[in-house]
């Protein structure tokens, strides 16, 4: 995996055993109109032994039903991770079984690199999503995760917890504390985009208009940016 560093709109190649690399996302804020009320309950990140274990419980401002429609919308991964650049779904053998493969393109000052990862999701239908990381097919050893959405009212309680071990080199101590507070800083960042494109779908449904996103995405108050609101009207109805 080579590195890329951006000098003056130019890309260098770097070799991977000097580079720092981690997992980033992008910094972003939420417009006025659809601004986030998530309320975390717990957030921690850990390294041990080249594995990092992650966990994060929220209550989202949104029905579970659209929180889950957002999750599962594995296709446009990119809607709740901009790090995301290249989406595939692919045949996993097994029955319920959705096997994903994302290329992401991560950020670290001004080093950029791709991570490829590739998962089998199984969606259990009772509010509980279970990944495992399939080794031999991206840039990770081992890793697993969970989902549990928890329907609230109308809010929506989630829980994720996730552990990772990359197989491409990190430094360590700094590596790790990089690591760690890139980790921390995205999943909030993922969580309240998640709440956020399913307040945009509740909204919509709510106001019986199609063309509330289009008015949103005009004024300029998409959870991404502007020209990505026709895209997503509706959610997961495209190919």
């Amino acid at each position: 995996m080579a590195l890329r560093l951006c000098q003056e709109d130019e890309y260098l190649l770097a070799p991977r055993s000097s580079a720092i690399r981690a997992c980033a996302l992008g910094v972003w804020s939420l417009f006025s109109s659809l601004s986030t009320a998530a309320e975390f309950e717990d957030l921690s990140v850990e390294a041990a032994n080249g594995e990092y274990r992650l966990r994060i419980a929220a209550v989202l401002d949104a029905p579970a039903d659209y929180v889950y429609n957002v999750i599962t919308d594995y296709k446009h991964a990119y809607r709740i991770n901009p790090s995301v650049i290249k989406v595939e779904i692919l045949p996993s053998g097994h029955d319920g079984v959705v096997r994903v493969r994302n290329l992401s393109e991560q950020w670290v000052g001004p080093f950029c690199f791709n991570i490829n990862w590739v998962g089998d999701i199984l969606d259990t239908g009772e509010g509980d999503i279970r990944v495992k990381t399939v080794p031999e097919s991206g840039n990770f050893e081992s890793g697993a995760a969970i989902w549990k959405i928890r329907s609230r009212g109308e809010h929506t309680w989630v829980l994720h917890e996730s552990r990772l071990k990359p197989d491409f080199f990190i430094p360590p101590v700094i590596g790790d504390t990089i690591m760690r507070n890139k980790m921390r800083t995205n999943t909030l960042d993922t969580f309240t985009r998640i709440e956020c494109h399913a307040r945009a779908m509740f909204e919509r449904d709510m106001e019986n208009a199609t063309e509330l996103l289009m008015e949103l995405s005009k004024a300029g108050r998409d959870c991404i940016h502007p020209e990505a609101l026709a895209e997503i009207m509706p959610l997961q109805s495209d190919d």
